[in-house]
């Protein structure tokens, strides 16, 4: 949404975090890296296609052709090849390429918070978290999460457009000295407390010092979010062997990641939320369903709009 909006105006990227992305997410431990949020992601619409283009003929985006199975109760219900239907694209040499490449070139403020923003005269004046002053703007765009978009529009008409229930989800990371002996490289777990496991090292441009990424389902990330992070990791180790048969407790590194805003169950309603009057809009994957795709087609859309109104 920056880089589209930037080729006619002046956009300034507050971002609290160390890196850009978000759930597009890529962790190293040594030689082992963890893609510990988003798996991959597919392209349904033809504008998300044209938009991915650039970004596979530069190799920053690549498809995974995976070998795919769903697993229920410990055994293998159903397997296939990824590739025969459609793509399943994954940034190169992390997910995290794909936020950089976009940020390239864009005016973005890392480890920056912004804890309020107020009206002052015909501008918006954002402040971070101490009150240190950020800037003036014409307009404001918040792109955070629901709960964090709820808390920084709080004072505004658009307040009520962040009430979306966001779900949890944790990611074990785990990293082996020596190859796992496994018929699949992505599956689909049902009937446990985790939903998905993935050979990291699989993807393309990936070390190939054996990588695993394990996520936890939505509801029982939601029920125990305020765990002990150790419980957690333990606890899901445990369904790792039960599920799949591999030794967790083994893993040269293993460690857990707490995504505290990760998923979101399908919308229904428009995709973003403006108010003209006051220059303010909002917009997420959260407006439409927790995809990769989704926060594109929320953006799009904005910034389409937008078009008209500046």
């Amino acid at each position: 949404m920056a880089r589209a909006l930037a080729g006619s105006h002046d956009v300034s990227v507050f971002e609290k975090s160390r890196g850009v992305g978000g759930r597009m997410a890529t962790r190293r431990a040594g030689a082992f890296e963890f893609d510990h949020g988003a798996q991959f992601f597919t392209a349904r619409t033809r504008a998300f296609r044209a938009y991915l283009q650039p970004l596979i003929d530069s190799g920053v985006i690549a498809d995974w052709q995976a070998a795919f199975v769903e697993m229920r109760r410990g055994n293998i219900a159903a397997n296939r090849r990824w590739g025969e239907d459609y793509p399943h694209y994954v940034g190169v040499p992390g997910m995290s390429a794909v936020g950089k490449a976009l940020a390239s070139g864009l005016n973005v403020c890392l480890n920056t918070t912004v804890g309020s923003l107020t009206r002052h005269g015909e501008l918006w004046r954002l402040s971070d978290d101490d009150g240190a002053l950020l800037g003036e703007f014409d307009w404001v765009v918040v792109t955070a999460p629901a709960a964090q978009s709820a808390n920084l529009l709080a004072p505004t008409v658009l307040a009520a457009s962040t009430r979306t229930e966001m779900h949890a989800c944790f990611a074990l990371l785990l990293g082996f000295d020596e190859p796992l002996n496994l018929p699949w490289q992505a599956a689909l777990v049902r009937d446990a407390d985790i939903s998905w496991i993935s050979v990291n090292s699989s993807k393309p441009g990936r070390s190939a010092a054996t990588s695993l990424v394990v996520h936890s389902t939505n509801a029982w990330a939601n029920a125990h979010i305020e765990d002990d992070t150790e419980t957690v990791r333990q606890h899901l180790c445990g369904v790792v062997n039960a599920v799949a048969g591999v030794d967790a407790a083994g893993a040269a590194h293993s460690s857990v990641h707490r995504w505290r805003y990760a998923n979101v169950d399908r919308q229904r309603g428009d995709s973003f939320a403006i108010n003209p009057q006051q220059k303010l809009a909002v917009c997420g994957d959260w407006f439409v369903r927790g995809r990769v795709e989704a926060a594109f087609s929320s953006a799009n859309a904005l910034v389409e709009h937008l078009g008209r109104e500046i």
